[in-house]
């Protein structure tokens, strides 16, 4: 009798864990045609993309699972076993379904490892420059009181084959887009983005024999930095308020299409020259070409002396020949402009001396940032600029005193007071709380 009890127990258990497995095993078919249908999705959209790499992925993944589909499909289970042996195969299946999950999760996990690796060196980046003004000296009709967008970037860079790389980089402006005359109020003057940067470049192999010193070479294609701009905005770090002298009054642009090249010299006992030479259109990156002319630019900078006390002594020397002829000539329509800096920078305080000299043209900015508290800076700078020589009375005075605040890594505010005179005219006082976020 107390065998019979038993073995109807049994029969029973086996009867409950048969329905459960059943249920199981039909909630398993269910989840994986879903992933099924959820793959076939994907890849369609991939296949009208071209996108071979993700196609490829797909394709394997959704064999992968239709081959798990049929293996849980064709599981049945024999009624006609002994409870003990229903139980031993049961356990076998547990184990075997554990160990094809793991299988699955390890495949799914490496072919998502292999996509991530396809992408991991595409970085996107932005900076924002946001910022508030209020004139507090002459301001004349234009006493604006305004917050305003003065840049928003939009950076991609990315990995090419044999160490290529590229850089796309999109900008905002105020852009008129309407004809309705010289009313700014009748004017439509909405942010638009606009291409900053496009350029491609790619460290180049010189042969030892054809070194008469040791150098690297890097070339570049497309629009792309001048030579000058960009590297001496780096002595202050205080692009953010205001831009650097060349820059400000407009003796060339920040960015040009054309070819660059540029490297480090080393030779043994000397400081290390680091080079940059360009032939650029001229125009800038806002204006498309005009004539034929093209602008050959090259600048030598070099940290000449360094101490842990006293810092780094950075030498810095531009030259730029702009409007020179197709073979590579020069004449009256020819503008030439040469720049020093003399730069002093260590952990606590920055100071440089940037010195301009060029066709009737001339001017200076002395500037310095102090450390006075951890995330604290103060700034002080003063420019002068002369856009012609040959005239009285014309000279451009400007000075910038602020207070940077380092929120973040992410984020620098500044309140700064800017001031500027031309000759013996007015002088024009604005205030600004200035930011830039890193995104």
């Amino acid at each position: 009798m107390k065998k019979m009890i038993v073995l109807s127990f049994l029969m029973i258990l086996t009867m409950v864990l048969l329905s459960f497995q059943v249920m199981a095993q039909t909630a398993d078919q269910k989840k994986v045609e879903s992933y099924i249908s959820g793959l076939k999705v994907k890849l369609a959209a991939a296949q009208k993309t071209r996108d071979a790499k993700r196609i490829k992925l797909l394709q394997s993944l959704i064999s992968e699972a239709k081959a798990s589909l049929e293996k849980i499909k064709a599981r049945t289970v024999e009624p006609s076993k002994p409870a003990e042996e229903l139980a031993v195969d049961s356990q076998n299946e547990l184990v075997d379904i554990k160990e094809e999950t793991n299988a699955a999760l390890a495949s799914l996990k490496n072919e998502l490892e292999a996509v991530k690796a396809d992408n991991k060196d595409v970085k996107v980046s932005g900076v924002i420059f946001f910022h508030w003004q209020k004139y507090t000296q002459n301001a004349g009709s234009s006493n604006y009181n305004q917050f305003d967008v003065s840049r928003a970037y939009l950076d991609f860079k990315k990995k090419l084959v044999d160490d290529a790389s590229a850089r796309v980089t999109l900008d905002v402006r105020r852009l008129d887009t309407s004809s309705t005359g010289t009313d700014p109020n009748k004017k439509t003057q909405n942010l638009f983005d606009y291409l900053k940067y496009a350029y491609v470049e790619k460290p180049v192999t010189v042969p030892a024999a054809l070194q008469p010193v040791p150098f690297t070479l890097t070339a570049k294609i497309g629009l792309q930095h001048t030579a000058w701009i960009d590297w001496a905005d780096k002595l202050l770090n205080a692009r953010f308020i205001a831009k650097t002298l060349l820059d400000n009054e407009g003796v060339m642009s920040s960015s040009d299409f054309g070819l660059g090249v540029l490297g480090k010299v080393s030779v043994s006992g000397f400081p290390e020259v680091e080079y940059h030479a360009t032939l650029l259109n001229g125009a800038g990156y806002s204006k498309p070409e005009s004539d034929a002319r093209k602008d050959l630019g090259l600048r030598l900078n070099s940290n000449v002396y360094s101490n842990d006390t006293l810092g780094s002594v950075i030498v810095g020397l531009f030259g730029n020949a702009a409007g020179i002829k197709t073979d590579a000539s020069m004449d009256s329509h020819t503008k030439k402009q040469a720049v020093a800096l003399l730069g002093l920078k260590n952990s606590i305080y920055s100071v440089g001396l940037e010195y301009l000299y060029g066709t009737n043209i001339s001017g200076y900015s002395l500037g310095g940032t102090f450390i006075i508290n951890p995330g604290w800076t103060i700034l002080a700078r003063l420019d002068n600029y002369d856009p012609s020589r040959s005239a009285v009375n014309n000279e451009i005075s400007r000075s910038i005193y602020g207070l940077i605040y380092d929120w973040s890594k992410d984020v620098r505010l500044a309140a700064d007071f800017q001031s500027a005179k031309t000759g013996t005219g007015a002088t024009t006082g604005i205030f600004y709380l200035h930011s830039m976020i890193t995104i």
